[in-house]
């Protein structure tokens, strides 16, 4: 959690363009065709993000991708079932960090029978990397090193890994494998060793659309818990899979070639920050490859690349990358 507090900085994610849809969409969701809504995450200065949420509808009822941190994304994914008039039947997540999982209990809680989708990578988080978090949460606390608009955040956080059993998958994906859930064909990709020890990306063959989660994020990678060489070898399978749109877990739904654009950047990051010049050099050329999608917010995002650049120079990411 402490490294989640430093490197963390806020983003305000850009709106996403949607096609002209009849689709019905509430505030805070964006319709994208072909039965399927982007609840947008949201990144306000001084807090804890929340990853982008993906509502499927099919014959059989709603499928969700990511259930956020806070609960205004929970509300905002409930009013959106609402408005489908539809039950929600399945939740998948791509990964176990707090910003993608921590609306499961709630949503389980108000709909019945519906089952979690997810790796078994949680198991390690909750004994490790989650464990560790909480215990440094607690004592910057109680040290006052919290800043105050970010203590109902960090609570949060504590609550949510004190019901980490409740954050366990019903059914466990650790191999690629080819399902239905609400009556829509999908495809469940794992990723070893990528953003996290085992990220799930699931490919929608009805929209081409390819989500994500956090094989793509804005406004730099995420690298707290990434293996680099993993996470380009998850990219090039996204890139390979014919999706016509990538839906990341953190910013705005790209097209092939803004994807291939962010691939590239990304590539060259790690390339840099695992050579031997200068660091500086690294975040500057992030920033300017991703200044497409950062805009304003080049500083903030410079700084967050430094950090992670240092992380990967410095090796803390090794461990990250073993079998």
């Amino acid at each position: 959690m402490r490294r989640r507090l430093s490197a963390l900085v806020a983003l305000a994610l850009a709106s996403c363009a949607s096609s002209p849809v009849r689709e019905p969409a509430v505030p805070g969701a964006v319709a994208m065709g072909d039965e399927a809504w982007l609840i947008a995450g949201r990144f306000p200065a001084g807090r804890q993000p929340d990853g982008n949420s993906i509502l499927l509808r099919g014959p059989d009822g709603a499928l969700l991708i990511d259930t956020g941190r806070h609960p205004g994304q929970v509300a905002r994914i409930e009013a959106q079932l609402a408005a489908l008039h539809v039950p929600l039947v399945a939740i998948v997540n791509t990964h176990w960090h707090l910003d993608h999982v921590s609306g499961n209990p709630a949503l389980k809680a108000a709909h019945p029978g519906v089952r979690v989708y997810a790796t078994s990578a949680i198991n390690g988080a909750l004994d490790g990397f989650l464990k560790d978090s909480a215990a440094n949460s607690r004592k910057a606390l109680a040290d006052g090193l919290v800043p105050p608009e970010m203590v109902p955040d960090v609570e949060g956080d504590l609550a949510t890994i004190a019901r980490g059993a409740e954050l366990r998958p019903d059914v466990a994906v650790d191999a690629s494998r080819d399902v239905t859930l609400a009556g829509r064909r999908l495809s469940l990709r794992v990723a070893p060793h990528a953003a996290t020890e085992r990220d799930l990306w699931v490919y929608d063959p009805e929209g081409r659309r390819a989500f994500v989660g956090d094989l793509v994020t804005l406004p730099v990678p995420f690298l707290d818990t990434a293996c680099p060489e993993g996470w380009l070898g998850a990219l090039g399978a996204v890139a390979s899979s014919g999706a016509r749109q990538v839906v990341p877990g953190h910013g705005s739904p790209m097209d092939r070639v803004a994807f291939g654009r962010w691939r590239g950047a990304f590539t060259r990051f790690i390339a840099c920050a695992r050579g031997s010049g200068a660091l500086e050099g690294c975040s500057a050329g992030w920033t300017e490859d991703a200044a497409e999608w950062i805009g304003s917010d080049t500083a903030r995002a410079k700084a967050m690349a430094d950090y992670y650049g240092e992380r990967i120079r410095s090796g803390k990411l090794d461990g990250y990358c073993k079998v």
